[in-house]
């Protein structure tokens, strides 16, 4: 149920600030919202005994964000912040811990959710840098298939939910609401393409819709084994009776790169 609020919640946000704000501003919301991911991150690695670099992790993936810009997106400024980051981190944690097993703990601890949330989310922004009308319908079909995937996935594993799907990692979790994101996603893209989207060909549609449903509930299971690893049951306190910002947006988190290079590769690669 609280999914299905955050849905309710969420998406008219997400809606107004892409319809009316500029892009400058959906990047911002973007590394605001890494930003806080990449805490929460650290907060639940530290509840399991790890402790993470994490002012310097935080900069290496807002810089790694920023790479997503399109005023500086490219495949060498990307591979640079990616390559640079870790070897800064790298030099830190030799450098903060004493211990050889300390240092190996905070480079682990430092770079995984840089990688996990950081850049994973940062391909927001290089959705939206695609292009003004393709950016805006291609994050709007991302959350629209996310969304009601999620919904979907909630509502028939609650009902008829048998068979568990990783029960060590996340006990409600069914493959009848994993088949139900799978087809619900599928609707979802068609209907974009129906409602906001008609450029999108149906082929490219359905395999979009297909695509995001599991990368979705994939997401979602990455973010359990954290906190099932760490023992917590939220990854913050950010939303009263919501838990933290990345339990409401770990869907995203394999979907949007999932969108991003499929659109690069098969639907606006060249523009």
């Amino acid at each position: 149920m609280k999914r299905v609020l955050t849905a309710l919640i969420l998406g008219p946000l997400v809606w107004a600030l892409l319809r009316f704000a500029p892009a400058w501003a959906f990047s911002l919301a973007v590394a605001l919202v890494i930003a806080r991911g990449v805490w929460e991150a650290y907060g639940i690695l530290a509840a399991r005994g790890a402790r993470p670099l994490r002012w310097l992790g935080l900069a290496c993936a807002l810089t790694v964000a920023a790479t997503f810009d399109a005023s500086t997106s490219s495949d060498f400024s990307l591979g640079m912040s990616l390559t640079l980051g870790t070897i800064v981190i790298a030099i830190a944690a030799m450098s903060a811990r004493d211990d050889p097993a300390d240092m190996l703990d905070a480079m682990q601890a430092t770079l995984l959710p840089v990688w996990v949330v950081g850049l994973t989310l940062a391909h927001l922004i290089g959705l939206r840098s695609i292009g003004d009308e393709v950016g805006r319908d291609l994050i709007f079909l991302l959350f629209l298939c996310v969304m009601l995937a999620d919904i979907a996935a909630y509502c028939v594993g609650s009902a008829v939910g048998r068979r568990k799907m990783a029960p060590r990692v996340s006990p409600k979790k069914s493959w009848e609401g994993a088949i139900a994101a799978f087809v619900i996603s599928i609707g979802a893209a068609w209907l974009a393409r129906v409602w906001f989207y008609p450029e999108l060909p149906l082929k490219h549609a359905l395999i979009v819709g297909a695509l995001l449903g599991p990368a979705g509930v994939l997401g979602d299971l990455v973010e359990s084994v954290f906190k099932r690893a760490a023992g917590v049951k939220d990854s913050g306190r950010l939303l009263p009776g919501h838990g933290g910002l990345l339990d409401r947006t770990d869907s995203l988190l394999f979907a949007t790169p999932v969108l991003y290079y499929y659109s690069m590769t098969f639907l606006h690669g060249a523009s």
